[in-house]
């Protein structure tokens, strides 16, 4: 079992940036004195709904602080920068670290980032695809180069070396095209945890299934799962201040989405768009309904609670990497408390399934 602790950078209401700040990095050290293997960042601009725009600077930081701690990206929006930028990014903290840092990529989904930063979001899975295959053959070869549609640049030699065997990796996949392309090339998925335990469960069979057709030992890919986590001794508190939180972010997510009057126009999301519409049809017609729905499907509650929960998605996917994000749990002392109780308290308890076979 592995377990990570992702921070999302939120900025709630009455706030600073710089306590937001403080916190990231409390945070981050905290995770690696409480036994976690990993702390993710999250790529957020222009919005409260997440402060850390350059994972690359935010991960060197934390991974300075700490001696043993995983640090990754979940992640870098992969087609809003130049792909050899990225690569020296990645080689630079892949040494510094000595094989610390994970480089964790998505697609990215926020029209006002493909504006501002001039990509045309409608190319964005093709130019996903093209600058994450290139990066990822560069980490082996050391050397960099593309006559692809979207970037043309001779052939160059990058510095420094790969410090890792293998650099990790991992992609954000919601959805079928992306879990599809990813499960050809055997790269390891993030799931999302605003999704249940059937699509989940759904979702590997279709990955494993593709994988197993290219000839990838499915067995052997980590996949990791997301979650929000929020665990107190009592159930009712865990929730409440749980709840608290998500209201905010989820409007703050509403907002981020729609700061330009043209955001949504994009076309190449119907996956996205058709979620929406489920969300509708499934009666989460406002926050306080979507935020009952996140409970269900999330461990927030006592420690009994979220290892039902959890376990029941370990044992339909199979997934034992497991990503727990902690802000919804009120003041810094408490979200530490929170991450303590979950090592303590659940993750001990969680089993792999395949070690009870």
């Amino acid at each position: 079992m592995k377990f990570g602790n992702i921070c999302f950078s939120y900025q709630p209401p009455g706030e600073t940036h710089k306590q937001v700040m403080d916190r990231f990095v409390r945070l981050g050290v905290a995770s690696e004195e409480l036994g976690f293997d990993t702390y993710w960042t999250l790529e957020h601009h222009f919005t409260e709904f997440g402060l850390t725009g350059n994972l690359f600077v935010a991960a060197a930081n934390l991974l300075g602080r700490t001696k043993t701690l995983n640090v990754g990206t979940m992640g870098v929006v992969i087609p809003t920068a130049h792909p050899v930028r990225q690569t020296e990014d990645v080689l630079l903290l892949d040494q510094l670290s000595k094989g610390r840092f994970n480089f964790g990529a998505v697609r990215g989904l926020y029209h006002k980032d493909f504006r501002v930063f001039g990509v045309n979001m409608e190319d964005s899975r093709e130019i996903t695809q093209d600058f994450h295959q290139m990066i990822m053959k560069s980490l082996k070869t050391g050397a960099i180069s593309s006559n692809s549609d979207h970037i043309d640049f001779p052939e160059v030699v990058l510095y420094p070396k790969v410090y890792s065997k293998e650099v990790p990796t991992c992609m954000t996949a919601e959805s079928a095209s992306t879990t599809e392309w990813l499960a050809k090339q055997g790269l390891p998925m993030v799931l999302s945890w605003i999704i249940g335990t059937n699509e989940k469960k759904a979702q590997m069979d279709l990955y494993n299934e593709i994988a197993t057709e290219y000839g990838h030992d499915i067995t052997k890919i980590d996949h990791s799962m997301t979650f929000i986590c929020s665990v107190d001794n009592d159930g009712d508190k865990a929730r409440e201040v749980c709840r608290a939180f998500l209201t905010n972010w989820y409007d703050s997510y509403v907002n981020a989405t729609n700061i330009f009057n043209d955001s949504n126009q994009t076309r190449g999301y119907d996956y996205h768009k058709g979620q929406w519409r489920d969300f509708v049809l499934k009666g989460h017609t406002n926050t306080s309904k979507r935020v009952d729905y996140s409970h269900e499907i999330n461990p927030v509650g006592t420690p009994e609670e979220c290892i039902k929960i959890i376990q029941r998605d370990i044992d339909a996917t199979g997934i034992t990497n497991i990503t727990c994000g902690f802000e919804a749990n009120g003041t810094e002392d408490e979200i530490v408390a929170s991450m303590d109780r979950f090592m303590k308290q659940v993750a001990p308890f969680l089993k792999d399934p395949k070690s009870t076979i």
